[in-house]
């Protein structure tokens, strides 16, 4: 598999002959001489390039249960009889290919049924094994079975029952390809369909057929084949997107089935401009990293992209490539950019690692102006923002210093603040309440710079209380960052040589102790002691807002000192 991973990766820069930089490149023009005219009709694809990766692709066709139309089978009937007889000539052969992908070219409600029903699988997995047939044929037959797989489960299930899996992938050692990038093209395309699949056991057939290996043999041809820039820029598009498909599903397929792919997504991510086959390789890394089976597992999947290409010790502060993912995440709010949701996903899951380390990669990557632009950037989508204030909230829970330097990025914590009061997702106001309880939770130190004005921070949770039903954990975030701020009330009386806490009376100024006694009746425990606990110790009988005694505020098991909870197991990017 490593050998694999380096003939993929070299052939990459191998079948180009610089770094892609031209803009994508249209799918529905590729003219090539001698090339039969065709509709603009494009071949259906069952994840287009750059969508986002956890949602199922929404059925393209009627169910195998649905009722047969039996005028459109009779119809198709007629086509497959031709494709199906060994005798038919080349020129009916063709023509009544074209006609049944015609037919199954439509994007609501293609005929996948009926022509299953009718043996049209069959009969293209026939021709496309058939040595004789043309390369024109061959074209019109990928097609056709690129158009079937984009059915339910069950059908694309029927076309590796025939044999279509196995097919496809010999035929992309064809010797016609040398010379048609468009039946290359065509041939990936219906294997990315069928790896593609909701249901994983597609992708584990092809994995299981050697569809890796396959792919690394024929590119490392690629470079001989008397292919023009843009159509090496086209097949390298399509391949990456299958390979990324190859990584996908739930459960993930086994490690050392798709390790050497890591090398492969790593060189696109490194060396190409080209925005469609960038998004495919930060999906592949994403789908890589997400199949983990273990916070420890993944951190080590992180550490194998970081690692590629670097010795031991050898890693640079500015890490190439997550400079350039962060780089992806900028314009947003563009929706024709199809990087930004992929790299934020990559980013975000580093940093919900737990791995100090990984953070100090993206901070000196520059991730936090870019994290701010996205948060500020109110054309981008409701999710993208909502997990941008989820892996700021990660940052901020990482070491005293790393939550720091969100309150030293210009307009960052004005930024988060905004988000808590005044996004109009209750999702994007609660991520960023997650952020600003844990900078708050980190602030007030003498080992620290700068913190947030602790009059803002029982202002802000005073109002999110208030205006806001949030979840256990974030109740109890928000009371952490409450006791931080008194007790820094305290300190400053006590420098000051005053007996009372002024941030305790500023506090009872907002109804803060009216939502600390709500939270006293709540039914969470653990929401419910640190309530008590903070009404008893600031504003319980006798206290009147004055220092207490001691400087013990919570006794041991009841105050959470340290980081908020990251939240790993719940959900993931895009979920």
């Amino acid at each position: 598999l490593k050998s694999v991973g380096r003939t993929l990766h070299a052939a990459f820069f191998a079948a180009m002959p610089v770094a892609l930089s031209l803009p994508a490149i249209a799918r529905a023009a590729r003219p090539t001489p001698g090339r039969v005219p065709r509709e603009p009709v494009q071949p259906l694809r069952k994840r287009k390039p750059g969508s986002e990766g956890d949602e199922e692709p929404a059925p393209m066709a009627v169910s195998a249960e649905a009722l047969i139309n039996s005028a459109t089978a009779a119809q198709l009937s007629k086509h497959v009889a031709i494709i199906a007889d060994a005798q038919t000539a080349t020129g009916p052969l063709f023509q009544a290919l074209a006609d049944l992908r015609k037919g199954l070219s439509t994007e609501f409600h293609p005929p996948i049924q009926e022509a299953i029903s009718v043996g049209a699988v069959q009969a293209l997995v026939m021709r496309l094994r058939d040595s004789a047939t043309q390369p024109a044929a061959m074209v019109e037959t990928a097609w056709a079975l690129t158009n079937l797989a984009t059915g339910t489960s069950a059908q694309t299930a029927a076309l590796l029952d025939a044999g279509a899996g196995d097919a496809l992938l010999t035929a992309l050692q064809h010797p016609a390809i040398t010379d048609r990038s468009d039946l290359c093209d065509q041939l990936l395309w219906a294997l990315g369909n069928i790896a593609g699949d909701s249901d994983v056991q597609p992708r584990d057939h092809l994995l299981k057929a050697g569809a890796v290996g396959s792919l690394g043999h024929l590119f490392s041809r690629m470079p001989h084949f008397s292919w023009n820039f843009a159509m090496r820029a086209q097949v390298l598009r399509t391949k990456t997107w299958l390979l990324s498909s190859l990584c996908r599903g739930s459960p993930a397929p086994p490690l050392e089935e798709v390790d050497c792919l890591f090398d492969y997504f790593i060189q696109v991510v490194a060396g190409s401009e080209d925005a469609r086959m960038l998004a495919e390789a930060l999906w592949g890394l994403c789908y890589l990293v997400d199949g983990a089976l273990s916070d420890d597992d993944a951190a080590a999947r992180v550490d194998r992209i970081l690692g590629a290409g670097f010795g031991p010790g050898e890693l640079p502060t500015e890490h190439p490539v997550l400079v350039k993912v962060v780089q992806c995440i900028g314009r947003a709010g563009d929706c024709q950019n199809p990087l930004a949701i992929p790299a934020l996903r990559l980013v975000g899951t580093m940093l919900r690692l737990h791995k100090p380390q990984l953070i100090d990669f993206a901070t000196a990557a520059g991730v936090l102006p870019a994290l701010r632009n996205v948060l500020l950037d109110g054309h981008a989508p409701e999710q993208v923002r909502r997990d941008t204030a989820w892996a700021l909230s990660n940052i901020a829970a990482g070491t005293a210093a790393q939550a720091q330097l969100l309150m030293e990025e210009p307009r960052l914590w004005e930024a988060l603040c905004a988000g808590m009061e005044q996004a109009s997702s209750k999702q994007i106001r609660k991520e960023c309440a997650w952020a600003v309880a844990n900078i708050a939770k980190r602030s007030y130190s003498a080992t620290i710079g700068r913190g947030p004005d602790p009059r803002q921070v029982l202002g802000l949770v005073a109002r999110a209380l208030k205006q806001e039903t949030f979840d256990a954990p974030l109740n109890r975030a928000l009371l952490d960052a409450s006791e931080v701020a008194l007790r820094y009330g305290d300190e400053l009386a006590r420098a000051s040589g005053l007996r009372e806490n002024a941030l305790a009376s500023h506090a009872d100024d907002l109804g803060l102790l009216d939502e600390f006694e709500v939270l006293q009746r709540c039914d969470e425990a653990i929401v419910q002691r640190k309530a008590a606990y903070l009404i008893d110790a600031w504003f319980g009988p006798g206290v009147e807002n004055e220092m207490p005694e001691t400087d013990e505020k919570t006794p041991s098991k009841k105050s959470e000192h340290g980081r908020s909870p990251m939240r790993s197991e719940a959900r993931k990017f895009g979920a």
